[in-house]
């Protein structure tokens, strides 16, 4: 991981400033007044080289407007890596607002379970599987209305035994469970940069990994960490807080189905299952050099054209595997 690097116009207090960090294949920017908190956006590229080159012009379009490369003030949240994180959800509280209580869960060491909202629609529970001495943390949420005790503590212990799975280097782990999880049969580790579980909290960002189940065809077998990005993190993401859904299966498309409305996509992409039902409604009136390509979890593919167009349900029934 690289550290920010800080960029302002030089023409004295209040001047604008940029603030860019590439971390593996995201780029993180921040900009705004140099007196302001300013505002932030992240890129995720296909890999680190596209996301070097991506800071890289960044750099040089900054550099071209004017901008001077600074020393950046260092901000002693960032630099903190031993408080246990506990410790500083607990602190960041907002002012006059209770301090989040975590119970230790019953027959689990060093495992932490708080309640939100219970009685309210989008309650939930929220765990956390601790390790390093309480200095770092696999975490996962269930929503309340799919809270299964038994199905929790099924997870606990299993999750129990990999808390450093994680924090191998690797952006992410699809494991088998040795028995299923209610509905599930896979977990899925997530780094704590793909995660993402605690970014509002900048001293324990990079210490707090993310775990929940899954269904084997929701995470590609030999999937690169940006399509498990845009699975968990994009649009129509995975909602793996709720335990008691159905399977939201892989849906990689690639296709040049025209007319349609959607743009030419010559390489395979994260879509939908009503983006795959809408271009398999339009197939067969399209062009005659129409085609579209669907992937499956496995890596496996099916091609269909306007005379080979196939029924959703069929297609469906590919991609779950």
């Amino acid at each position: 991981m690289t550290g920010w690097r800080r960029f302002e116009l030089p023409h004295g207090p209040g001047s604008g400033y940029r603030e860019i960090r590439q971390e593996g294949i995201r780029c993180f920017l921040r900009w705004g007044a140099a007196t302001t908190g300013g505002k932030g956006s992240t890129s995720t590229l296909d890999d680190e080289r596209h996301a070097r080159r991506h800071a890289s012009r960044k750099v040089d379009a900054w550099l071209r407007k004017g901008f001077v490369e600074v020393d950046r003030p260092a901000d002693p949240a960032e630099l903190d890596r031993q408080t246990p994180v506990l410790d500083v959800i607990r602190a960041g509280a907002r002012p006059h607002a209770p301090v989040p209580a975590y119970l230790p869960v019953d027959g689990f060491d060093e495992t932490y379970h708080r309640s939100h909202a219970p009685d309210h629609p989008r309650g939930f529970h929220e765990y956390f599987v601790l390790r390093d001495e309480g200095r770092g943390a696999v975490r996962f949420t269930v929503r309340e209305q799919c809270h299964d005790p038994a199905a929790v503590s099924s997870f606990l212990a299993f999750l129990a035994d990999r808390r450093d799975l994680p924090f191998d280097g690797r952006s992410h782990h699809k494991v088998p469970l040795p028995e299923p999880v209610g509905p599930f049969g896979h977990a899925l580790f997530c780094s704590p940069a793909l995660g993402r579980s605690c970014v509002a909290y900048p001293a324990v960002a990079a210490r707090v990994a993310t775990a929940f189940p899954i269904f084997d065809c929701e995470i590609g077998d030999a999937d690169p960490e940006v399509l498990v990005d845009a699975r968990i993190h994009g649009h129509g993401a995975l909602p793996h807080s709720g335990w008691s859904r159905q399977p939201h299966p892989v849906v990689d498309l690639r296709f040049d189905v025209q007319p349609s409305f959607y743009r030419r996509t010559p390489t395979f992409k994260v879509f939908g299952s009503a983006d795959l039902r809408m271009l398999l409604d339009v197939l067969p009136a399209a062009a005659a050099q129409s085609w579209l390509e669907a992937r499956s979890f496995r890596g496996e593919t099916r091609r269909f054209t306007p005379g080979t167009a196939a029924p959703f349900a069929e297609v469906s029934a590919f991609l779950h595997g």
